[in-house]
């Protein structure tokens, strides 16, 4: 039942704080704890978008121009000493607009890849020999500069110019995700609705 009172002789003592809506009706506001609901609920969405649009793979057509391997440098914090590794770069342009793009080429057991450097060698032999040739790059990640951070590239193929990539598997994990997230926003304002159903239905204490 509302907290407003849109009829009756008593409902002046029950406008305090309600909005008058489109059909006439009195509506309660939104209480704090559910702005706070509908805040950390938007928070948790945008949370879950990026990461799934980060780990979740995508494919995009490319010319491979070179390859490249930096030395990186950094400073182990509890021994005080210098590190050094290695990290394969793949040096690409987007068939369609001829836009740069950098990937990164190391080893991910989730995805189970365990061969960058045949993924080196492949990619330096297509620049080669094939330098305006279209590819398809299957990679996960951002290109974030600030941080110096490339998305890494998870497998190369090359395909005819006019190929054209329908990412299936990406549309298929994201409708999941997609109900798998109201399905649980549903379970959840059906709990919270419930036990606010209890404490309205608790008697008061004398």
């Amino acid at each position: 039942m509302s907290r407003c009172a849109p009829n009756g002789p008593a409902a002046s003592e029950h406008l305090g704080g309600c909005a008058q809506g489109p059909n006439g009706r009195m509506t309660a506001p939104m209480t704090t704890t559910r702005k706070i609901g509908i805040a950390v609920a938007a928070l948790v969405a945008l949370f879950v978008a990026f990461n799934v649009y980060y780990f979740l793979p995508r494919a995009k057509k490319v010319m491979i121009t070179q390859t490249e391997v930096q030395r990186r440098d950094s400073t182990s914090s509890s021994k005080g000493t210098g590190q050094t590794r290695d990290m394969l770069l793949i040096y690409a342009s987007d068939y369609e607009s001829k836009k740069p793009i950098v990937f990164r080429n190391e080893d991910n057991i989730f995805y189970f890849k365990v061969d960058s450097s045949d993924l080196a060698a492949h990619a330096a032999r297509l620049a080669t020999d094939d330098p305006d040739g279209a590819v398809l790059v299957s990679y996960y990640g951002v290109r974030m500069a600030l941080f110096s951070v490339y998305p890494n590239a998870l497998s190369l193929k090359e395909v005819p110019a006019d190929y054209t990539h329908v990412p299936w598997v990406s549309v298929v994990v994201l409708v999941l995700v997609l109900a798998l997230f109201i399905w649980g926003g549903v379970k959840i304002r059906k709990v919270f609705r419930s036990a606010k159903e209890k404490i309205t239905k608790r008697p008061a204490a004398s």
